[in-house]
């Protein structure tokens, strides 16, 4: 028998093996997991689970009656993967769902799918696909799904610079505009998931979420698109028309500062395709600055006013152009000669304003100018905004104080006027501009709302009245006439400055018309702002151009909103004022129908002689806007329309254009339905054929020029 000693031995090794390997693995898992945790977390993770992010949905924005400006959808990328397609596959059927839901013709799909050669293929990209449509395609294997976000914009390119656009990129999102600044409202908050995975393959085990997204607020803006559309609309139409680089308007409330419109040139027709002008998504409102011209005479009228430099009985000659070094001249070389401020403003003297800012320190001066917001960021949340150009007074020259107190040497940009008219039009107080009017939650319940942010009193109640009644007379009067509507009273100012290209001083021929705007006067509800860069010929005038656009945008804000409606002033105000004394101011009937004619005049209670019952009205004596009793009489010539025979055109009698504007002449010449061709520019000094004639089928020509009206231009 052997002994066991042999074994024994052997046994023990083994033992003190065991209990040695048992200790190295205890510590190799001590080490890793006390002390390579970091290590070998993320492998172990990444083979059986993968962290992957939930998207948060992007708030959405609309306008200020609730309109949608930017959505986020959830759209999916629909494909097929070539390869699983079987005979368990009832191909035929798939294609015919698929055929009904992209909507794609079935043989175009089965000509892709055979192309692709067991490869997968994508049918198509954001797609919208309702929960039936999912739930039917699932039902085929090789139908893939991918779910997108995507942002759309239900209104397209209206608004595209100052909404601006948010894109999903692979990497990275790109934004502009009010997507971009008020990313910290509509963005969100991404979530984080892991799918946990099994070693089979296909299979897992569903996903865990680690983090919930928290969805992005949604905003209701201040922005009303009826009133950008129109703005659009007229801006490109004025662009045309008068043959500028660019332009823009700015509608402002001047009660709260709401941002209520704001077109820059050139505008995004349409969001499809790609843009090679980068500078649609630029809004010029904000981004560029320009030298306002007599449009800042309103301000520096204000600073003087409040000093006590002048009053409104302050007189200067204004045909002394002699400053000593330098020499200032009224636009067109006009000698007013001696002027009291307010005729001087509504013929916006320069000489005039030039002198009396001499009474004025350069101090008090550029103290007001900052008061009123010019050479500062307004504060509005739009990327790319510039300060505008004013300098301190350390740095001004002789000729610096008169040069800015009639709009040069200085810049501003549209937002900044447009603020600064609204302190004139709220009656002294200036106002942060506002953009967002309410902060909403995923379920359009209201977090937050914005209130109007007044920054500070910029002058005294009175004085703001005597600045508006000197731009009503601008309206009524001055170089701002045609404003002037028989249904509504305005206000506003005029500026047409001379421009300067790349620091090589002013560019003869090159001008930035503008004109700022308020109405109703009475009780100021909107002001707009209107600009076009370098108009061409003798529509670089303000008043041939900038004042042309204001009043169609004015028409077209009065037919197509209600934001005039009921409003004060104009006709209704003024027979309110002259009942009194039993005046009316005679109708316009030239140009319409006897029947529509005589229904006009009755209604301002005058009578008409003179008149047949049927034709058109070509004069009217007293003429329209004069002021008469009720019950006087308005003689009417009339023509009657002659009718040619059957297979030729009505031929109707020539109206009488002489005097006026090629922009009145095409309105006329729409009214009436006749053709006209035009050339020259300014105003009708002949016509052929002539007033009162017969015109068949052949075109009115008419001869336009300049110098006949050279007394009203700006």
């Amino acid at each position: 028998m052997k002994s066991p000693a042999p074994y024994a031995g052997r046994l023990r090794m083994l033992r003190v093996g065991v209990l040695l390997l048992g200790l190295f693995l205890a510590g190799r898992v001590v080490q890793i997991q006390l002390f390579q945790h970091n290590k070998y977390d993320p492998i172990a993770r990444s083979q059986w689970g993968k962290e992957t992010p939930i998207k948060a949905e992007r708030g959405n924005l609309y306008d200020r009656q609730g309109r949608a400006l930017a959505l986020s959808v959830t759209t999916w990328r629909l494909g097929v993967s070539t390869s699983q397609i079987n005979e368990k596959c009832d191909l035929e059927a798939m294609l015919s769902d698929l055929s009904e839901i992209l909507p794609r013709k079935s043989g175009a799909i089965r000509a892709q799918i055979n192309k692709a050669n067991g490869r997968h293929t994508i049918l198509g990209k954001n797609l919208v696909l309702t929960h039936e449509e999912r739930k039917r395609l699932k039902v085929h294997t090789p139908v893939t799904f991918e779910d997108e976000r995507s942002r759309i914009y239900p209104f397209d390119g209206v608004g595209g610079s100052l909404i601006g656009f948010y894109r999903y990129g692979i990497k990275e999102v790109v934004a502009t505009g009010l997507e971009y600044s008020l990313g910290g409202y509509l963005d969100g908050r991404a979530g984080l998931a892991r799918e946990v995975a099994t070693p089979a393959r296909q299979r897992d085990l569903g996903q865990i979420v680690l983090q919930e997204a928290a969805h992005g607020q949604s905003l209701q803006l201040t922005m009303d698109v009826r009133l950008q559309v129109i703005c659009e609309n007229h801006l490109t139409e004025a662009v045309e028309q008068y043959g500028a680089i660019g332009g823009s308007v700015l509608i402002l409330e001047p009660a709260t500062g709401d941002i209520l419109a704001a077109a820059g040139w050139p505008l995004l027709e349409t969001r499809a395709g790609r843009h090679p002008d980068p500078a649609v998504w630029n809004n010029r409102n904000f981004t560029r600055y320009y030298e306002p011209g007599s449009v800042f005479k309103i301000f520096s009228m204000a600073s003087m006013l409040r000093h006590g430099a002048i009053d409104t009985a302050t007189v200067f000659d204004c045909t002394d152009i002699n400053f000593g070094s330098f020499t200032i001249r009224n636009d067109d070389g006009h000698s007013y000669g001696d002027l009291p401020l307010m005729c001087a403003f509504s013929k916006s003297s320069n000489i005039y304003f030039a002198r009396a800012v001499g009474n004025l320190s350069a101090n008090e001066l550029y103290r007001d100018l900052i008061d009123f917001g010019f050479g500062q960021t307004t504060g509005l949340p739009y990327p790319g905004q510039v300060r505008g150009i004013l300098n301190s007074p350390v740095t001004w020259s002789g000729r610096s104080k008169p040069t800015i107190s009639i709009g040069h040497e200085v810049a501003v940009t549209p937002l900044q006027l447009g603020l600064a008219v609204c302190a004139v039009a709220n009656g002294g107080t200036l106002m942060a501009p506002r953009m967002v009017r309410q902060v909403l939650d995923n379920e359009g319940r209201v977090l937050e709302e914005l209130s109007p942010a007044p920054l500070r009193r910029v002058m005294a109640e009175p004085l703001a009245e005597l600045l508006l009644e000197a731009m009503a007379r601008v309206v009524n009067e001055g170089t701002g006439v045609g404003t002037k509507m028989d249904w509504i009273t305005a206000a506003g100012k005029t500026g047409t400055a001379q421009k300067s290209r790349d620091g090589m001083g002013y560019t003869p021929g090159a001008y930035i018309a503008s004109f700022a705007g308020i109405l109703p006067q009475e009780d100021p509800r909107l002001v707009i702002l209107t600009i076009l860069d370098e108009p061409t010929g003798a529509y670089h005038y303000a008043s041939q151009s900038a004042v042309p656009l204001f009043r169609d945008i004015v028409m077209d804000i009065k037919n197509s909103t209600d934001w005039l409606a009921a409003s004060p002033g104009g006709r209704t105000g003024y027979l309110a004022e002259m009942d009194q004394e039993d005046f009316v101011p005679v109708p316009d009937v030239q140009y319409l129908s006897v029947p529509n004619a005589a229904q006009r005049l009755g209604a301002a209670g005058l009578v008409i002689v003179g008149a047949e019952k049927d034709g058109m009205v070509v004069q009217q004596i007293p003429a329209a806007g004069t002021r008469c009793r009720s019950g006087d009489v308005v003689t009417l010539t009339v023509s009657n329309r002659l009718k040619g025979p059957e297979e030729s055109p009505p031929a109707i009698v020539c109206p009488d254009f002489l005097g006026l504007s090629n922009r009145q002449v095409r309105s006329l010449a729409a009214r009436l339905g006749v053709p006209v061709a035009i050339e020259g520019l300014g105003y009708v000094v002949r016509q052929n054929p002539a007033p009162g004639r017969m015109v068949t089928d052949r075109k009115i020509s008419l001869k336009l020029e300049t110098g006949k009206m050279e007394a009203f231009w700006r």
